[in-house]
């Protein structure tokens, strides 16, 4: 799942002012790059069509209405940005995007953005602030289910004074006020308002857009087969290198490698273990590093399960998990133990709190403090009833998941608790966590997290459940600490509630928190342009080009 692409904008399309860049968060640089002119080894087609292995498809193209990053990655093909991006190379730092320049008011309210002149669509009609007010409009109708919903909240008039001003101000002034005003990506008003907002067969524009704004225009989509994406010529950053990306949907990450691997494919979601054969092919320039937007996986607790509302049998789960171990194991060291909310990287960190270390013998105490006993058999029972969760992930083609499944599964079975392990396929795994009847207790999962902190508040939000908070976790203290954190412009003062907000969910433990990620990918060299930044590697991906 992902935070990343508009959640809001600069949450890719997953925020301003005293966000630091982190000390750790450094650009990637490839391994042994190849001289310009080296020609391509493997098999991999010589056309300027980029080619993408990989085990997810998206779900739908709706902006509004989807949150895993699947369906994101596509979106971030044919739709463009926001007003405003952050800089690749200095993520504290903001720089236009469709906007060409903004102002702020003094009482930092209401801020003024003056679109470019050469925005269009690609059926030629020009982006206009009446595209941006009119979708953000539609976001914010409560029928209409937008996920994010709650980032509007803050606004309190969005106006279009002309076709190339869009004037938002805010309820109040606020620290991330830029992110919070820069929360549409716009829709074109003349395409979308004669068609429903909500029901794919009525609005083919869902599962199959023809006007968009993107590098890319959608060709073809076969669900669970292919994907394919044409250059879009009215692009404004200027017509893609490449002629366009055709993503295959294979069966598994070991075929993406075996593809990748072959030269048969350019690009293809890799698990670490894949990832470091890759460093040897000479055919493949790799890269690391640390994202300035963190990747952290964690299980997490089903709390409408009255078992699970237990939290000192949260407390007890969390205690069962090597985490260290998953990091050297399972990630070959690509990742690091995480026991909390935000990692180590962020200038938010405290290490000032509780640390779920590796602990059988205090995960058994708090079982027996909470009354659950071993039986005859080593089973733990309470009240006559085992002990059994069912543990839920997917793709059941992420052999890394699949991993953390089993250990937490065995590890589980030393303590006498019985775990049901079922994967599922992306679209139907988003399903059974996130609809009735809710039939899990335990599910293995990862965020893309966001540079400015105050926007992960979405996935521990009473009002994100279930499309955010699929646990249904609710903490008033802790909304109301990010509510204060996001009113306050002093760094000091910011940094004392976030760090009370990671006490007050740790405390809690609504997660069982594993690793931070560091990101990583591998590449055919044939593919040029390529520029890595603590953003990653795709903020240019209009410039790639085939040698």
């Amino acid at each position: 799942m992902s935070l990343s692409s508009r959640v809001p904008r600069a949450v890719p399309p997953i925020g301003l002012v005293l966000v630091v860049l982190l000390a750790s968060c450094v650009a990637a640089t490839p391994d042994r790059p190849a001289p310009a002119d080296a020609p391509p080894g493997g098999q991999a087609n010589a056309s300027r069509i980029l080619t993408v292995a990989t085990t997810s498809d998206a779900v739908s193209f709706h902006p509004y209405k989807v949150t895993d990053s699947a369906s994101r990655g596509y979106q971030g093909l044919v739709y463009a940005g926001g007003l405003v991006r952050r800089n690749p190379h200095d993520p504290s730092q903001f720089e236009p995007e469709l906007a060409e320049r903004w102002e702020i008011s003094p009482d930092r309210r209401t801020y003024t953005f003056h679109l470019r002149a050469d925005l269009r669509w690609s059926d030629g009609q020009p982006i206009t602030a009446e595209d941006f007010r009119w979708t953000y409009e539609q976001a914010r109708a409560p029928e209409n289910g937008y996920p994010y919903a709650s980032n509007l909240e803050p606004i309190a008039s969005y106006e279009a004074p002309d076709s190339r001003t869009v004037v938002i101000t805010l309820k109040e002034p606020l620290v991330i006020g830029l992110e919070s005003a820069d929360v549409i990506q716009p829709l074109p008003k003349h395409v979308w308002e004669r068609l429903d907002w909500n029901d794919a067969e009525r609005n083919p524009e869902i599962m199959a857009p023809t006007v968009v704004s993107g590098p890319f225009k959608l060709k073809e989509w076969q669900r669970d087969a292919f994907a394919t994406f044409v250059a879009n010529e009215l692009y404004f950053r200027g017509r893609p290198k490449l002629d366009g990306i055709t993503y295959q949907i294979v069966g598994t990450n070991q075929i993406a490698w075996q593809k990748l691997r072959a030269g048969e494919v350019d690009q293809a979601g890799l698990e670490p273990e894949y990832f470091l054969e890759a460093k040897q092919l000479p055919h493949l320039a790799t890269y690391e590093w640390w994202p300035a937007a963190a990747r952290w996986d964690y299980i997490g607790y089903n709390l409408r399960r009255p078992l699970l509302q237990d939290v000192t049998v949260r407390r007890a789960l969390a205690h069962a998990l090597d985490r260290q171990a998953l990091a050297d194991r399972l990630y070959y060291g690509l990742a690091e133990p995480s026991y909390g909310p935000y990692p180590p990287s962020c200038w938010c960190y405290t290490p000032d709190l509780y640390k779920y270390e590796y602990d059988p013998g205090r995960a058994r105490e708090l079982l027996a403090q909470a009354g659950w006993q071993p039986g005859p058999d080593g089973r733990l029972v309470r009240n006559g009833q085992p002990f059994r969760l069912r543990l839920l992930f997917g793709p059941n083609s992420n052999r890394v998941r699949e991993r953390i499944a089993t250990v937490a599964q065995a590890e589980l079975r030393q303590l006498g608790i019985e775990v049901e392990i079922q994967a599922y396929e992306w679209a139907a795994f988003l399903d059974a966590i996130k609809r009735p009847p809710y039939d899990w207790d335990l599910v293995v999962l990862g965020w893309n997290a966001t540079v400015e902190p105050h926007w992960m508040y979405q996935i521990w939000s009473e009002q994100a459940i279930p499309a955010l908070n699929a646990g249904a976790y609710v903490n008033k203290r802790v909304e109301a600490l990010y509510a204060q954190a996001v009113r306050e412009f002093d760094l000091d003062g910011r940094k004392a509630l976030y760090a009370e907000i990671q006490r007050e969910i740790t405390r809690d433990a609504p997660y069982i928190f594993l690793t931070v990620n560091k990101a990583f990918a591998a590449i055919h060299r044939r593919v040029g342009g390529i520029e890595p930044t603590p953003l990653g590697i795709s903020h240019n991906l209009h410039e790639w080009y085939i040698r």
